[in-house]
């Protein structure tokens, strides 16, 4: 039940959630703590409101918004019981691979070898299901329960991946049929399925999705099945404040801290105005997440559009944790602008080896890592182009496949692109940088035909371009 994150990634060690295991490949590490998060298809219950404004903070407190879009999230089955605050659900996930999420204990059941974690009164049991070819996982997940009436439920799981559920002479007593409906596994993603905002400041490591959608008191039940929390106040009703029961998937550098606290979830969850919303937050202590949420207030189509203008002024500074991870301070190298799109590149360099990496924000699109490279042994002859590409266009059809991304070496003015209408204009070109003192370029181009110039100090022009790798 593993999920998988763009970028270089990091994990804890699953046995005592202390250490850090390093895994091969790309030079990346991974952190197995992302959480899958449960949501659920709009519903029609008489507890629907009419109105479905999105929730906006009035001070983020130092976030940006990135993203504000419908979420893209497929769902998967999941079946919800209850009595009281004692809650009982069963799920399927599919993932890369059967890994069991964070932090569990191998345990026998009648007819698996399963995995059983959680604390407190917050449990879940998983196993997989070898009869699937797509990495399917069966899941039950219990609030309340004590680890045998847990047990037995997982007994009595009646394995239909349409729609998983468990015997009624396996239910605890008590506890009844609330709703069957369906969850996107959102990787560490606050998704529900309806629309999404997030808010970050990745130079702090920080994060805040909120996602809501219309439900009634049974879909607010089955969203809460995999919130690890207690019930209590905030924003004038009773909700959920915890942490994620099931956190597995891979976790971004980008959200990595020393303090292991910080990578961990912090999720509150309540329904309002007919509406379920959920919060996920990153690098956040309990007390800047709550300063967050009661901060919010919902907002009409004129506050939305101003708040879709505000991610193309994201600070481009802020786009990029402090380094890589490997000891490479990141610093923005070269950033722009075009329509309703916006993009940045950060570089760094420690001794021979360099890195960069990409980040476009569009008003109404998700947020696209388009990666980056890093070179073990930079070789001084690259900085000699005098123009060199770093990040070539594309064909695959990404907003983000048009940018232009490289560099100018020491000794060059100016650099222009021309088209075959004609047409052409001139490069901004960015601070000196690594590496060695060249100043880095960048364009969304209008054709991919196209050819770069470049004005040396004496006056020459050259066209002659180097492309890397």
């Amino acid at each position: 039940m593993t999920c998988r994150c763009d970028g270089r990634q990091v994990a804890p060690n699953g046995n005592s959630g202390a250490g850090i295991r390093v895994k091969a490949g790309m030079r990346a590490f991974r952190v197995f703590l992302a959480a899958v998060l449960i949501a659920l298809g709009a519903g029609c219950g008489q507890d629907v409101a009419v109105s479905a404004a999105p929730l906006l903070p009035e001070r983020p407190g130092g976030l940006h918004l990135e993203e504000m879009m419908p979420s893209k999230a497929e769902g998967d089955p999941v079946t919800a019981y209850a009595d009281g605050d004692r809650t009982l659900a069963v799920l399927v996930t599919d993932s890369e691979d059967w890994d069991p999420p964070y932090g569990g204990k191998p345990v026998k059941l009648d007819r698996h070898e399963a995995t059983m974690g959680g604390s407190g009164r917050h449990r879940w049991i998983t196993w997989p299901d070898k009869t699937s070819q797509d990495f399917e996982s069966f899941a039950v997940l219990g609030h309340g329960l004590s680890d045998a009436e847990l047990t037995a439920a997982a007994n009595g799981v009646v394995e239909d991946r349409r729609r998983p559920r468990i015997d009624d002479g396996r239910l605890p007593d008590g506890l009844s049929l609330v709703k069957n409906g369906s969850l996107p596994v959102g990787g560490w993603r606050a998704e529900l399925g309806g629309t999404e905002r997030v808010w970050t400041n990745r130079q702090k490591r920080a994060r805040i999705v909120v996602s809501q959608l219309p439900g009634d008191a049974d879909m607010e039940v089955l969203a809460g099945t995999t919130v690890s929390g207690e019930r209590r106040e905030m924003r004038g009703t009773t909700g959920l404040s915890g942490g994620d029961l099931l956190i597995n998937g891979s976790l971004s550098m980008d959200w990595v801290h020393e303090d292991l606290s910080l990578m961990m979830p912090k999720v509150r969850l309540w329904r309002e105005n007919g509406m379920i919303v959920k919060v996920s937050s990153l690098g956040l202590a309990d007390d800047a997440v709550d300063a967050f949420v009661e901060g919010l207030s919902p907002a009409g189509p004129e506050a939305v559009e101003r708040a879709r203008d505000s991610i193309l002024n994201y600070p481009p500074d802020l786009l990029f944790p402090p380094d890589d991870g490997d000891g490479r301070p990141l610093r923005v190298v070269t950033s722009g602008r075009l329509g309703e799109r916006a993009w940045a590149v950060a570089a760094g360099m420690r001794g021979e080896s360099l890195t960069h990496a990409f980040r476009l924000l569009s008003r109404r699109d998700e947020a696209i890592d388009g990666g980056g490279s890093t070179f073990g042994e930079w070789k001084a002859a690259y900085n000699r182009g005098p123009m060199v590409i770093m990040r070539e266009v594309t064909d695959l059809g990404l907003p983000s496949d048009n940018v232009l991304v490289g560099f100018a070496a020491a000794g060059v003015v100016k650099v222009r692109i021309a088209y075959q209408d004609g047409t052409s204009e001139e490069l901004a070109l960015g601070p000196e940088s690594v590496p060695g003192g060249v100043r880095w370029f960048s364009a969304e181009v209008k054709s991919r035909s196209f050819k770069l110039s470049a004005e040396l100090a004496d006056g020459k022009v050259t066209g002659t371009v180097r492309r890397i790798p």
